[in-house]
């Protein structure tokens, strides 16, 4: 047995007291939540919490949760001038499930630390660089040079960043030297920019 709380469509709430350590929570008779004496609580059904009860500073450590993500690809070329940085244009997305992806940049909503990756191709084999901007500056930068028999120029780079969930945006750029104005090809699998949430701030 086990002391009962009762919630009575009949008699209001009505408690029935035993020795046994035990409580169990009732709805009309029927037990929703058990909590035994060792304070183990068994729920008669899942519970279901409301959306966006528990923010993300309040999961434990090492779970990542529902932070933002997002994927896309360059739908159409970037024209890159020489020896000039240039934003790189990625105008399809795969999926953005917190809507912080627009006009090729992304700002996340949700503090936390994210695994940003970039890829992208040029039509040519030397003087070219990757770069993810913080805020509309260099975080970091990789070569997207070819090399030997390649005929274009393939570039990743990657980096993990912390975004303050609100002011902090995150974007790709590329850079040719020695090629003249050159392009970022379009492609939906060399050219792409994807990023998560791991962990929160």
């Amino acid at each position: 047995m086990a002391v009962t709380i009762n919630a009575s469509t009949s008699a209001g709430l009505v408690q029935t007291a035993d020795t046994s350590g035990e409580l169990a929570l009732q709805t009309a008779g029927t037990t929703a939540v058990s909590i035994s004496s060792g304070q183990v609580a068994t729920f008669a059904q899942a519970p279901v919490l409301p959306a966006a009860s528990i923010p993300q500073a309040a999961l434990a450590a090492n779970v990542a949760g529902n932070g933002p993500a997002f994927s896309a690809y360059a739908g159409a070329t970037t024209s890159v001038s020489n020896n000039t940085f240039t934003k790189v244009l990625f105008s399809v997305e795969n999926f953005d499930t917190n809507n912080n992806f627009a006009s090729s940049t992304f700002t996340p909503t949700v503090a936390g630390y994210y695994q940003i990756n970039a890829n992208i191709s040029f039509p040519v084999t030397t003087g070219t660089r990757i770069a993810l901007y913080k805020n509309g500056a260099v975080y970091v930068i990789n070569s997207a040079d070819g090399s030997s028999g390649v005929l274009d120029a393939q570039g990743h780079t990657a980096a993990l960043i912390y975004c303050n969930g609100s002011t902090d945006y995150i974007e790709v750029y590329a850079y040719s030297n020695g090629n003249g104005t050159t392009t970022v090809s379009a492609s939906a699998t060399a050219t792409q920019f994807s990023g998560a949430m791991i962990r929160s701030a």
